[in-house]
C-alpha cells in the first residue's frame, strides 16, 4: 500500500520535554525528543503548550504569517507580484511547478498545524480542569479543520475541468500522529475526495463548537468556530447548494455571540487603526499575535505589501475605482516612495497582528448566504451595518453581485479574494505579469502536490503537472 511519509528530519514534529517556562516549550520545533509511549501527554499544561505551538505554526511565514495570504491576493484583480525581490512572481504568473518552494513549504506548514492538533485531540487520561481540557481539544479540532480546509482549497482538483467536482481529489485528512522519533509519521497516501473532506471538516467544526469555551480572540473561540463553519459552507456551496443554509445559520450564530446587529462593526475612525499593532479591537473574531519580540521580521506581510526592502506585491490599477468617494477603505491604497500603487495601511509594520476573521466578514457571509436562500432583506440589513460606518451611504436595494462587490471592498488584501473568485467560478484576472489568459477550470488553478511528497509516498500528482 502506498504511504504518505513525513520524515522526522524534515518536519521535526515530536513534542519536546518541558525544559522551559516559555509558552512555546512544547512547540514541536525544539530538539529534545519526547517518546510518547514512555512519557505520554498527561497534563493540562502539556495541552496548553501544544496549543501554543499550534498557533505559532499557524503564523509561520509559509502559512498565515505571509504566504497563504499572498497566494490569495497575488493571483487576483486586487494585486500581483512585480517581482522586485523575485518573491511570488511564479504565483502571479501562474507558473508554479512541482519543485517550487511555495507549495512544498506551505504543505509542510499546514500539516504541522494538523500534527499539533492531533496530539491534543488524541491525548487520553489528561489530568487537570475538565473544562479547560475540553476547551484545548475544541481549539485543536478547529485548527485541524482549518488547516485541511486551506490545504483542500490550495491543492484540491475541484475547480479543474474534468477532474470530478464533488468527486475530485483534494488532500489526505490526517487524524493520527507519531509516538516517537523511530516511528516517524507514516500515513495512508490516499487523497480524500471533496465529498469526503467536506464531511470530515464539518465533523471537526461541530466538535470544536461543542467544546470551546475560550473567549479571547487571540485564540480560537466558539464565535470563530461558527464563523469558520460559515466560511467553509460558503465555499462548499459551490458544489453542494444545500450548504448555503448551513452558511447562513452558522454566520447568524457567530453574530449573536458577538452581540448581533452592528454591535461590533469597527467605527469609521478606527478602520485603519485595527490593522496597526497587536491589540484585539472590538470586531476581532480571531487574530494571530505577532509580538514585537517574536515577529517574522523581513518575512512578514508588511514587507511584501509596503516594505521598501522588498515590496513585491503591487495593487492592480483598477482597485482605486472599486471605492466610492468618501469611503474610508479607499485610504488603504496609495503610492509608495517608488511610485507604485500599494496596500499601505493593512499590516504596515513587522509587529502587526494578522487578523484572520473580523465581525464584518460574518455580516458579509450572512448577507451572501441570505441572497441564496431568498432573504434579500436580511442581506441588505447586514451590508448596511458595514456601509453606515465606512463613510458611504446605505443602500436601498441589493443584489448578489453588489454583496460580492462590497465583500471585495471590505476584505481587500486580507487573503480571501482568490477563493472568492474560484467559488464563484470566475477566470483568473489579468495582471501585468500574466502572459496568457487563465480560464476557470485551468489545471494551474490548483497548486501541484510537492515533488518531495510524491517521491516519499507515491501520492498521485495533480492533473496538468
Amino acid at each position: 500500500m502506498k504511504r504518505l511519509i513525513f520524515k522526522i528530519s524534515l518536519l521535526l514534529i515530536i513534542p519536546v520535554s518541558m525544559i522551559s517556562c516559555s509558552q512555546d516549550a512544547l512547540d514541536p520545533t525544539l530538539s529534545t525528543v519526547r517518546d510518547l509511549e514512555e512519557n505520554p501527554i498527561e497534563s493540562e499544561t502539556d495541552l496548553m503548550y501544544l496549543a501554543n505551538g499550534m498557533y505559532k505554526r499557524l503564523r509561520s511565514v509559509a502559512y498565515y504569517g505571509r504566504d497563504y495570504v499572498i497566494f490569495n491576493e497575488a493571483r487576483t484583480d486586487n494585486a500581483y507580484s512585480a517581482g522586485y525581490s523575485n518573491r511570488f512572481l511564479t504565483v502571479s504568473e501562474m507558473r508554479i511547478n512541482i519543485t517550487d518552494a511555495y507549495p512544498a513549504d506551505t504543505w509542510e506548514a499546514m500539516y504541522k498545524v494538523v500534527l499539533n492538533a492531533n496530539y491534543i485531540i488524541n491525548a487520553e487520561g489528561v489530568i487537570g480542569d475538565e473544562n479547560n481540557i475540553a476547551d484545548y481539544k475544541g481549539q485543536a479540532y478547529l485548527g485541524r479543520a482549518l488547516a485541511h480546509f486551506d490545504l483542500a482549497k490550495l491543492f484540491g482538483q475541484q475547480h479543474i475541468t474534468g477532474q470530478g467536482g464533488v468527486s475530485a481529489l483534494t488532500v489526505p485528512y490526517i487524524t493520527t500522529y507519531p509516538k516517537n522519533s523511530d516511528e516517524g509519521l507514516v500515513f495512508k497516501a490516499e487523497r480524500n475526495t471533496l465529498t469526503e473532506i467536506r464531511t470530515k471538516i464539518y465533523e471537526d467544526l461541530d466538535a470544536a463548537i461543542e467544546r470551546i469555551t475560550n473567549t479571547d480572540p487571540m485564540y480560537f473561540t466558539k464565535q470563530a468556530a461558527f464563523g469558520y463553519k460559515s466560511r467553509v459552507a460558503m465555499y462548499f456551496a459551490t458544489f453542494f447548494p444545500e450548504d448555503w443554509q448551513v452558511a447562513y445559520d452558522a454566520a447568524e450564530e457567530a453574530l449573536l455571540i458577538g452581540g448581533g446587529g452592528a454591535t461590533n462593526v469597527i467605527e469609521l475612525n478606527d478602520f485603519i487603526k485595527q490593522y496597526e499593532g497587536n491589540i484585539a479591537e472590538k470586531n476581532s473574531v480571531f487574530q494571530l499575535a505577532m509580538p514585537s519580540n517574536d515577529n517574522l521580521g523581513n518575512d512578514c506581510l508588511s514587507e511584501m505589501y509596503n516594505g521598501l526592502n522588498y515590496g513585491d506585491i503591487v495593487a492592480q490599477d483598477a482597485t482605486v475605482d472599486v471605492y466610492e468617494e468618501g469611503d474610508i477603505r479607499a485610504t488603504v491604497i496609495g503610492f509608495d516612495a517608488y511610485g507604485d500603487l500599494k496596500n499601505l495601511k493593512k499590516y504596515p509594520t513587522y509587529s502587526d497582528d494578522v487578523i484572520l476573521m473580523r465581525y464584518e466578514e460574518l455580516l458579509l457571509n450572512a448577507a451572501e448566504a441570505a441572497m441564496h436562500i431568498n432573504l434579500p432583506e436580511k442581506a441588505l440589513e447586514y451590508v448596511n451595518y458595514i456601509r453606515s460606518k465606512r463613510g458611504v451611504s446605505e443602500w436601498e436595494s441589493i443584489t448578489l453581485q453588489t454583496v460580492l462587490e462590497e465583500r471585495r471592498r471590505e476584505l481587500m488584501f486580507e487573503g480571501m479574494r482568490f477563493d472568492d473568485l474560484m467559488r464563484t467560478k470566475q477566470d483568473v484576472p489579468e495582471n501585468p505579469m500574466l502572459a496568457e489568459e487563465v480560464m476557470y477550470g485551468d489545471s494551474r488553478i490548483a497548486f501541484p502536490i510537492p515533488q518531495r511528497e510524491i517521491n516519499a509516498s507515491g501520492m498521485p500528482q495533480n492533473y496538468g503537472y
